[in-house]
């Protein structure tokens, strides 16, 4: 990326607004096939609502989506642990294992992720960190634990893709 650039990527952040509502329709279009296809969980919970990817004429057609709740998560999670039939990666393709922060005062959410998972998260955090102005010049300090909680780790690996010197000092004292 060009460093005097003010979009990570050009592209997709200049296309027209027509553009842009036909990528994001091909991509949801994507996503729920391969949901479909990969999770058990989404097959059947679409079945049950009558949905299929296949109805996904536009983005107008979002609402159709039967959506999932943390608690839907919490209970798939529950009945088939660690992961539930959530997961569309087998095992031997993950590289990393997260949980959300459990702040509710439940179980943690596990998650398992794979290197395209992680291409696609760090990808996402450096739009954005692009464009409140972190430039491969930077330096970037991340305080928070590196435990397990997914927390700020897209946002380490995408200071890392942009070319910041990361310092990973975790709860170390100063």
């Amino acid at each position: 990326m060009a460093e005097t650039s003010d979009y990570w990527n050009p592209k997709n952040e200049t296309m027209s607004r027509e553009d842009l509502r036909s990528l994001q329709h091909l991509k949801l279009k994507r996503l729920c096939e391969w949901a479909y296809a990969k999770s058990d969980f989404h097959r059947r919970r679409w079945d049950t609502a009558k949905f299929h990817p296949d109805q996904l004429a536009s983005l107008d057609d979002l609402q159709r989506i039967p959506f999932m709740t943390r608690a839907d998560w919490m209970e798939a999670q529950a009945v088939a642990p660690p992961f539930g039939s959530l997961l569309t990666t087998p095992r031997d393709h993950a590289i990393r294992y997260h949980t959300t922060s459990g702040t509710t005062g439940k179980t943690p959410l596990r998650v398992l992720d794979s290197t395209k998972d992680w291409e696609w998260i760090s990808e996402m955090w450096a739009y954005g960190l692009w464009g409140f102005g972190l430039r491969p010049k930077d330096v970037v300090l991340f305080a928070f634990s590196y435990g397990t909680f997914i927390g700020f780790w897209g946002a380490h690996y995408a200071c890392e893709k942009i070319g910041c010197l990361v310092l990973s000092t975790g709860s170390a004292t100063t």
